[in-house]
């Protein structure tokens, strides 16, 4: 699998239906970090990772590292292919790295979260995704909020994160309280 720059086209940018090819995408990903670097877990997580839900088509993954260095690990990330972007903010508590991979001729972004095993990213998001499995009227909540935003400016992640904003906040309210 050869990594390629991540591709900041308006066609990466689209919401669109759930597609089977994302887990494929996944395990790729999956295989080819887990390969090369040691103690490394990766999860899929994210819109891509709950089967039938809308969204971009960009793979989300917690990249879970044994390494107390969150920054030592995004190196190693980066030596193997992966890369930072520019556009992205890119904290101590957040390390990240993304990629654009091909599976069967078409063209798919990954996004690398570095974390621990339980930290916020992490586990965060594993009850983010509990909560929309089981509840479909906050699935269709939220991706409703990806459509408003993709209709005010499909090129702004800062406006597609700020109208997410609001059902993030209530998916998340349910995950603590369950």
């Amino acid at each position: 699998m050869k990594l390629l720059a991540f591709d900041e086209s308006l066609e990466q940018r689209h919401i669109l239906p759930y597609d089977p090819a994302y887990a494929e995408v996944f395990a790729q990903v999956q295989q080819h970090a887990q390969s090369r670097l040691e103690g490394v877990e990766l999860v899929h997580i994210g819109s891509t990772a709950i089967v039938g839900l809308r969204g971009k088509p960009m793979v989300d993954i917690a990249a879970l590292t044994q390494r107390e260095n969150l920054r030592e690990a995004q190196a190693e990330f980066e030596a193997i292919g992966f890369h930072r972007r520019p556009v992205w903010v890119d904290t101590d508590e957040k390390p990240y790295v993304c990629a654009s991979v091909l599976h069967e001729g078409r063209r798919f972004n990954v996004n690398l979260h570095i974390c621990h095993r339980g930290d916020p990213v992490h586990a965060d998001s594993l009850a983010f995704m509990a909560v929309l499995a089981r509840r479909p009227d906050l699935r269709k909540k939220y991706e409703e909020a990806k459509d408003r935003a993709h209709s005010i400016d499909p090129a702004d992640p800062q406006v597609y994160n700020r109208e997410k904003e609001a059902v993030i906040r209530e998916i998340q309210a349910q995950a603590r309280a369950a």
